[in-house]
């Protein structure tokens, strides 16, 4: 069973698919009649049903909890933003996927899994969308912060969110975002923190794996890879990728709780690269 979805825009114009669910749901009964659930419970059967049901009530819990954190900070990165009549850069629009943004408490889950000493370290995340996960990693003591995003709309509501965000905790004020390809993207020659949430296809993760490994081989140096997946079950494909390079080593981490503040919940893996690399 699929959700219930029509096409909504957001404030700055963005199709946001997590805006209005309720509604789209009694829209949808008021136009079929009042016995539609009962149809659909017959077409799919009770536990689809349900499931979708749970689905959509956890979106919209998860939603809700990420706007309140988006007034508490004055920003804006809630939303589940659709690409399709966004401006890119690069040829690998039909690739990527939509944007959704890491959960502040999935994010911190993740973060214990990596060294509490960040000091030197650019974090840098690939597929940046509206910038939570560089909002939330910059109450970290990362040396720098970036984020790669291909799509121009997503870049400008990044940079004034970094402009707008300020919080007691944070300790890491070098943020950034470079509108490009990732594909084409080259990495620093700092340290590396480098945070993947299934941001596309299969396709273009190995040109960006690819265009890693490449700069960790012309410059040695320290790199953790973070890998999540909620839909499209990309962590079966991306961690045999990555382990497949050679210079990474897959870390033991706990799995991910359900967090209440997380649309689903993150299949999540952190590699470190060998230190004879």
């Amino acid at each position: 069973m699929t959700n219930i979805e029509m096409p909504r825009l957001d404030r700055d114009g963005l199709e946001d698919r997590s805006f209005g669910r309720l509604g789209r749901a009694w829209s949808h009964i008021r136009q079929h009649g009042l016995l539609e659930p009962r149809r659909l419970v017959h077409r799919h059967g009770l536990g689809a049903s349900l499931g979708f049901v749970r689905r959509n009530i956890r979106h919209i819990v998860a939603d809700r909890l990420a706007r309140k954190w988006d007034r508490r900070h004055g920003v804006d990165t809630a939303g589940s933003i659709q690409l399709g009549t966004l401006n890119v850069v690069g040829p690998h629009r039909a690739m990527g996927n939509e944007a959704v943004c890491t959960s502040p408490r999935t994010f911190d889950f993740i973060m214990k899994s990596l060294p509490r000493d960040l000091d030197g370290r650019t974090f840098i995340d690939i597929g940046s969308g509206k910038s939570r996960t560089l909002l939330l990693a910059s109450r970290y003591s990362f040396a720098e912060i970036i984020g790669v995003e291909f799509a121009r709309e997503l870049v400008d509501i990044a940079r004034s969110n970094i402009e707008r965000f300020r919080e007691p905790s944070q300790k890491c004020r070098a943020l950034s975002v470079v509108e490009a390809d990732a594909a084409a993207y080259n990495f620093p020659k700092a340290p590396l923190v480098v945070y993947f949430y299934n941001p596309f296809s299969k396709d273009v993760f190995d040109l960006v794996l690819k265009n890693l490994v490449s700069s960790l081989e012309r410059r040695p140096r320290d790199c953790f890879i973070v890998y999540g997946s909620s839909s499209h079950r990309a962590i079966d494909w991306a961690r045999p990728a990555i382990r497949e390079t050679g210079i990474f080593q897959e870390l033991p981490v706990p799995a991910m709780p359900g967090f209440l503040d997380a649309v689903r919940t993150i299949d999540y893996a952190v590699f470190r690269v060998h230190a004879a690399a």
